[in-house]
């Protein structure tokens, strides 16, 4: 039952690099993700749009938000409010026969005050909607990584980029031993690295990094040659404290 539950999540889980990007919103830095990327693995699984899967906007509305001034002093003046731009859809798939929904929100800044003045962005109805569909199909594991905030992990990304690197490859098997001999390289970069390290507290460092990196490409032969020069070069830097 629990493997038949995770079915979709199994499948749509991993993103495909290639349709992300680093941006920032509201400050903070994000990974976006591609819409179209996602309606295209909605289509590999559920079928084409519209007979699969598709949507209806339930609810449409601008919302007012803070209000805008300009100037200082006596020379400031309301500018007005900002309006946000808000879309509530019905997602809905048919798996197995079965007709499912989900209710989601999807939201945009539609007029607000940036650097130039008071700006109005035309795409916001169409970005909210889009904004509501990504979130509709996450709900059933689509991205789920970077929902989960693993994109944030820069060893899960190269990983993750190694392994479709080889499935994206003309020459898997030449992409394969590409990566064997860069894996090769790092270890022996990273024990060189340990070996001129001029504390303990260096070496732990270089150590710690090194398994990170190598746990997160599942690589426990790597994990294990790694601790195992750690704990050849530890009893050094301890008789040095001895002494």
């Amino acid at each position: 039952m629990s493997e038949s539950n995770m079915r979709i999540w199994a499948q749509v889980d991993k993103t495909d690099t290639r349709f992300t990007k680093d941006a920032k919103v509201g400050g903070q830095q994000i990974t976006s993700l591609n819409g179209t990327a996602m309606i295209m693995k909605a289509t590999e699984v559920f079928g084409p749009a519209g007979i699969g899967f598709g949507w209806n906007v339930v609810e449409e509305r601008f919302d007012k938000g803070a209000e805008m001034f300009s100037g200082e002093g006596d020379k400031r003046i309301s500018l007005g409010h900002e309006l946000n731009h808000t879309i509530k859809i019905t997602f809905w798939f048919v798996l197995d026969g079965q007709r499912g929904e989900i209710e989601q929100y999807g939201c945009t800044q539609y007029l607000y005050k940036s650097k130039y003045g008071t700006t109005t962005d035309g795409e916001a109805p169409k970005k909210s909607l889009t904004d509501a569909i990504k979130k509709a199909l996450s709900m059933l594991g689509f991205s789920a990584d970077v929902f989960l905030g693993m994109f944030d992990d820069v060893n899960y990304r190269q990983q993750l980029e190694a392994e479709q690197a080889i499935e994206q490859a003309e020459d898997r098997d030449a992409e394969i031993e590409r990566q064997k001999q860069e894996r090769l390289d790092y270890i022996k970069s990273a024990v060189d690295a340990m070996q001129g390290a001029q504390t303990l507290s260096e070496l732990k460092r270089l150590h710690d990094a090194a398994v990170r990196k190598l746990t997160a490409r599942r690589d426990e032969p790597g994990v294990k040659r790694i601790a195992k020069e750690l704990a050849t070069l530890s009893p050094k830097f301890n008789q040095e404290a001895a002494a």
